[in-house]
């Protein structure tokens, strides 16, 4: 019955991590996707005076506020001591990082999914379509972030950031994959688990229609890392060290 058990945590991990990937899928999409609207809705200088404009983007703002603070509750609130106690005394302790990831892209795929658009009030607006430099600098800017990105989460060892090492792990009575990483990268985990604060700023902030949907969006996420990724200097110096050996390595080869 224990083994049952551990494969079935093992074939959620892996559905888990399926679905992960087609929810960042959909959300590099949502992010990146050069967009466009009609002109008459650009602007900027009379918010004061045009009511309508701020009556009609109101409802679209509350909703999507409240898709927000569910998504950064869910990302905060699942890693509490309180969440990981209660998954400890169910016995679900190796499936944790499985059960926050599937949450985590289920509040995601929620907030992509019904996201709703406040158009009436646009902060800035660049018809990429009109000029190629412009778009191939739109599209290099995110691919490059999009990549950073990616690749770090690899780096930083993505399955066992998404669950599937823990679940793999606990099949077969090893200890946990964390155990077997150092202090130094434990440390660096418990301050930071996704890579690039500033490819991600860069991918909010760097589109070629902010409306202020968007604005709230790039505001919120953003404040909301700044305030969760609390590396300190131990983290950098880490980092810097992992660095120096990964070009001696590139020179010895």
């Amino acid at each position: 019955m224990a083994s049952f058990v551990k494969v079935i945590l093992l074939l959620a991990s892996l559905v888990t991590f399926c679905y992960t990937f087609y929810v960042v899928g959909k959300l590099t999409l949502f992010l990146s996707k050069p967009r466009s609207i009609s002109r008459a809705h650009i602007w900027v200088f009379n918010l004061l005076d045009n009511v309508s404009r701020v009556e009609t983007a109101f409802g679209p703002l509350v909703f999507d506020t409240i898709y927000l603070i569910t998504f950064i509750f869910q990302h905060s609130f699942f890693k509490s001591a309180i969440v990981k106690n209660l998954l400890r005394k169910l016995h679900l302790a190796p499936a944790e990082r499985t059960i926050y990831t599937l949450t985590s892209s289920l509040c995601l795929h929620h907030l992509v999914k019904n996201w709703v658009p406040a158009q009436s009030i646009v902060l800035w607006q660049i018809d990429v379509d009109e000029s190629i430099p412009l778009w191939w600098t739109f599209v290099i800017t995110h691919g490059i972030c999009w990549a950073i990105i990616y690749g770090g989460s690899f780096i930083m060892d993505l399955g066992e950031l998404l669950g599937i090492k823990q679940t793999y792990y606990y099949l077969h009575n090893y200890s946990e994959p964390i155990t077997f990483k150092s202090l130094e990268l434990r440390n660096l985990y418990s301050h930071v688990r996704h890579p690039s604060f500033v490819g991600f700023t860069l991918i909010l902030f760097a589109t070629n229609v902010m409306s202020i949907d968007r604005f709230l969006l790039a505001v919120l996420l953003t404040a909301y890392m700044y305030v969760a990724w609390s590396s300190d200097q131990t983290d950098v110096a880490y980092q810097k060290k992992q660095l120096q050996r990964k070009k001696q390595e590139l020179k010895a080869h």
